[in-house]
This record gives structure tokens, C-alpha cells and sequence, in this order.
């Protein structure tokens, strides 16, 4: 009868322990997917941090180009070259060799 308490103890005991190491199995796994998923989450605020650095970049040049062509030395450039405008009383020296 002593013996028949012995093993149902240890048959409970060797049922706890498998519990036991289940649930610390399962808890393990749960960890490492949380840990690889953090891992692919950071790689991806890097990749779109660096993603927005380039762009403030970009949209920086653009914002000092809109500036410039908002500019009236710009626009007297353009005049100039394009449409060959001068100011009035300016005095215009063509190369007339190169025509």
C-alpha cells in the first residue's frame, strides 16, 4: 500500500514535471519568435529611417531650388538668356564672327 502511494506519487510528480517542461518549452518558443520578430521590426525602422533622412534631404534641395527660381536674379537670367531681353540703356556687344 506504501508503495502504491510511492508511485502514484511519483506518477504524479513525472506528470507535473512533463507539465512543467512543457509549458517552460512553450514560454522559450514564444520568446525567441518575439525576439526574432523584434529584430525584423528594428532592421525595418532603420531602413525607413534612413528612407526619411534621404527624402528631408531631397525635399531640402527642393525647397532651396524653388527658392531660387522664385528669385528675381532667376528671373533676369532667364530674360537674358532665353529671350535675350537687356535693361534699358544697357549697352550690347555681339560677337558677330561667331554667327
Amino acid at each position: 500500500m506504501a508503495q502504491n502511494k510511492r508511485q502514484k506519487r511519483r506518477k504524479f510528480s513525472m506528470i507535473y514535471l512533463v507539465i512543467w517542461l512543457v509549458l517552460i518549452g512553450l514560454g522559450g518558443a514564444f520568446f525567441i519568435t518575439q525576439i526574432t520578430r523584434y529584430n525584423e521590426l528594428s532592421a525595418t525602422l532603420s531602413q525607413t529611417n534612413a528612407n526619411l533622412e534621404r527624402e528631408r534631404s531631397i525635399n531640402q534641395d527642393l525647397y532651396i531650388q524653388r527658392e531660387f527660381f522664385d528669385s528675381d536674379a532667376y528671373i533676369e537670367r532667364i530674360a537674358r538668356e532665353r529671350l535675350g531681353m537687356v535693361r534699358p540703356n544697357e549697352i550690347v556687344f555681339r560677337n558677330t564672327a561667331a554667327d
